[in-house]
């Protein structure tokens, strides 16, 4: 048994730091996800004769358990030409998926991109850099970026919304689960890149309520009447029947 949906939506969503389906890993068998830089990154062609000496871009990207990759979203740049490049090289680059409990995992991680002249810097961007990466983004040095929900003109209106199928009875099924999924909003109100942490990884559910959000759709979330891309989360209860 599940708590009703829309309730929810509207005030569980929170910012969150993009932690996709694996989180930062643990000893032992879990490993992070790794990257074989197939084609190096460098500057932009576009701005090596001109008077722009850096900058920086973010990408979020969706790495299946065979190492493909599927969804890519920029989450923010300071010019539109750093953001280009980066999503040419993730697009080109090869990946090993991370471990859990010794079997490979899909995994959702945010890349940031820090470009000069004299080279460029490719930085996995985890739980405990939240505090700079927001400092960073509400200071202005991004020209595109992920929104806050404080800084949106309301809280995103759910238009379709699939309640997860409440899983088969098992050995756990006298207790209440709770799962939180994490997932973007984009500019037209699709549901991107959602995931849950790794503790929750494959539990079937979180497979249920990720299943449940991928379907979701949203008016598109705005700030002063643009529209705008948003970070936020849905928790869901799973509750026994009696």
């Amino acid at each position: 048994m599940k708590n009703p949906l829309l309730p929810l939506v509207c005030t569980a969503l929170l910012l969150v730091v993009p932690a996709g389906a694996q989180m930062d890993p643990n000893p032992g068998d879990r490993s992070s996800l790794q990257i074989i830089r197939t084609v190096e990154p460098s500057f932009p062609l576009a701005l090596l004769h001109g008077p722009v000496l850096n900058g920086n871009a973010r990408v979020a990207i969706d790495v299946d358990e065979n190492g493909k990759l599927g969804d890519l979203i920029v989450t923010g740049y300071s010019r539109k030409e750093f953001a280009d490049t980066a999503v040419e090289l993730v697009r080109q680059w090869q990946y090993v998926p991370p471990l859990h409990q010794g079997r490979p995992w899909s995994s959702i991680r945010e890349l940031r991109f820090d470009f000069s002249r004299t080279g460029v810097v490719v930085n996995f961007v985890g739980a405990e850099a939240m505090l700079n990466r927001m400092d960073e983004l509400l200071q202005g040095s991004y020209v595109y970026r992920t929104h806050a929900l404080r800084e949106l003109d309301r809280i995103p209106t759910p238009i379709h919304v699939v309640n997860p199928d409440t899983p088969a009875p098992g050995p756990h099924a006298r207790y209440k689960h709770t799962v939180n999924v994490e997932f973007y909003i984009d500019e037209q109100g699709q549901v991107r890149l959602p995931a849950v942490s790794r503790d929750e990884a494959g539990s079937v559910y979180a497979a249920s309520a990720l299943d449940a959000v991928r379907q979701w759709r949203f008016d598109p979330p705005t700030v002063k009447g643009r529209p705008v891309l948003v970070l936020a989360t849905q928790q869901f209860n799973f509750v026994p029947k009696n």
